[in-house]
This record gives C-alpha cells, sequence and structure tokens, in this order.
C-alpha cells in the first residue's frame, strides 16, 4: 500500500488564486498611482513601464513552483514514504487578510507535520538566514535566499493552525517541521540556516524517519487533513464561541452562528474531548452549544 496523496479543494484553490491576482492588480496600480505622484509627466510613463516590468518579474520568480521538480519529488516520496503519511501538493492558504502562502508539500503521519520547500536546484551551496551562496565555476554568487521564505511559511502555516484547530495545536504545535528540499545537491553547508536543507527524495525520508513519533493520533491526522483540504479565504475563518461552566460545575462550549458552524467547532473538541450532542438554544436560534464530559 502506498502513500495517500489529498488535494486541495479544487473550487476553493480557485477562488484563492482569484484573490492572489486581484492582490497583485492592485499593488501594481498602486504603484503606478505613486509614480505619478513623484515624477513629471514627460517621465512617468517610462518609469511606470521599468517599474511595472520590474515588479512582473519578481512575481513570476516569487511564485514559480518548478512544478517538474515537485511532481518528479512526490512520485518518488509516494513509494519511499512510511504508509501512515498523507501527501497534500501545492496547498494555499490565507493566515492573515489578504497575506497569502503556497506551501510546494504538506506531509503528515504519526511522526508529525512537515512543510517542504522545494527548490529544482543542483550543485554545491553556502545556506543561512542571511543569504545563499551557490558555487559557479571557482566563485561563490549569490542567489534568492529560501530559508527566509519557508521561515515566513513555517510562521504563517502556524498562525493559521492555532486559530482554525485551536483545541489540537497546543499539543502539537512541536512537531510542525519546516524543510527545504533541493533537487540534487553535490555539497552543501547549512549549519546557519535555521531551516533544515536535504538533497533529494531519500535526504528527505531519512529526515522524516529519523524524527521520534510525535502526539499525532490517526484521528488527529485525518482532522488536521480534512481542515487542510477545505481551508477557507480570511473572512470565512472566525466562528465565535466560548467556553463556560455551568452553575453545577459541568463545562460547556457555545457557539455563535449556524448548525453547520456549531458541528465544525464540535468535531475540532471531539479530537481532545468526549461530548454531548449539539443543541440549539431556546432563547435565540443563532446560538448552539455542546457539553464537554
Amino acid at each position: 500500500m502506498f502513500t495517500k496523496v489529498i488535494h486541495q479543494d479544487e473550487e476553493i484553490k480557485k477562488i484563492f488564486y482569484e484573490r492572489i491576482k486581484e492582490k497583485v492588480e492592485s499593488e501594481k496600480q498602486n504603484l503606478r498611482d505613486k509614480i505619478d505622484e513623484e515624477y513629471p509627466k514627460i517621465l512617468s510613463w517610462f518609469v511606470k513601464g521599468v517599474a511595472v516590468a520590474n515588479y512582473n518579474a519578481k512575481q513570476s520568480h516569487d511564485t514559480s513552483k518548478g512544478s517538474g521538480g515537485e511532481d518528479e519529488l512526490r512520485r518518488q516520496m509516494w513509494a519511499l514514504l512510511p504508509r501512515d503519511s498523507i501527501i497534500l501538493p501545492d496547498f494555499v492558504f490565507e493566515p492573515n487578510k489578504e497575506d497569502f502562502i503556497q506551501i510546494d508539500q504538506i506531509i503528515i503521519n504519526l511522526k508529525g507535520i512537515f512543510l517542504i520547500k522545494v527548490k529544482t536546484w543542483s550543485g554545491s551551496f553556502l545556506a543561512s538566514d542571511k543569504g545563499w551562496k551557490m558555487k559557479q565555476g571557482r566563485q561563490w554568487v549569490f542567489v534568492s535566499n529560501p530559508t527566509n521564505q519557508h521561515k515566513r511559511h513555517f510562521e504563517l502555516f502556524n498562525l493559521w493552525f492555532q486559530e482554525n484547530l485551536p483545541e489540537i495545536y497546543p499539543n502539537i504545535k512541536g512537531y510542525v517541521y519546516p524543510v527545504i528540499v533541493l533537487k540534487r545537491v553535490d555539497w552543501i553547508q547549512s549549519k546557519y540556516s535555521s531551516i533544515p536543507v536535504v538533497s533529494g527524495a531519500s535526504g528527505l525520508v531519512d529526515f522524516i524517519v529519523g524524527k521520534e513519533r510525535g502526539k499525532l493520533t490517526q484521528e488527529i491526522v485525518e482532522t488536521i487533513t480534512e481542515k487542510l483540504r477545505t481551508a477557507k479565504l480570511y473572512e470565512e475563518l472566525k466562528v465565535k464561541y466560548e467556553e463556560g461552566t455551568t452553575k453545577y460545575g459541568k463545562k460547556y462550549v457555545r457557539v455563535y452562528g449556524t448548525r453547520g458552524e456549531a458541528d465544525k467547532v464540535a468535531q475540532d473538541y471531539k479530537v481532545n474531548h468526549k461530548i454531548s450532542e449539539i443543541r440549539q438554544d431556546k432563547s435565540d436560534p443563532n446560538v448552539f452549544f455542546f457539553y464537554l464530559d
């Protein structure tokens, strides 16, 4: 039996990319407006052309996914990873309003959650938080810094995780591991990179297998996977709920919203608690509650 591959909901992903496109167009228009304010009209058309071209080039570089290298890596992992693993390729999130991240691969198993950034680079590298260098001939030249980019992914993923699965996060947060995978490495020094760097699928599998088993159960793995698969836009994330205790000492959770939202909150609590059936508040039809046993 091979590793399972789970894809993000296509309709949700389509909405994410539409929002990202809107944000990019808005930023380009803001750039044009700023140039109009700072340069004489006779020069502004030229400056705008150069600035927008540079912006487009940066966006193309930042959003380039190297899909060929990622697909090859995923095929290799599919055969090599422990059988309890789940691969989630190319997932997009909005942890903060209009603050998007795209994670090349996420792997979840009983050892933890592994956030993977894939670079289709090969050769010799010096990697650190301050900058990356690649050997070209006899010289070391600076290249883009995937450590800083993936560190941001790691921080924002944890923010998303904490807000979406608050009952699970405190016990699992120490088992979220960011890692950078290079296609093939002749030689690398990465001791000054706060994000581990490995070479190819075999290096990644060794990194994962070498971790001690975490606090994840199969139920927790499935809960996290489904929450990731159906990740919503930022505005849709907020479900208001609160915990309380009755005068008889019985703990409860009150959810403000729809029954569907109450069901989702209850599913999160089921991971660590036994809960009662969900009931509707008699005095307010937009409030639901359940008890914690």
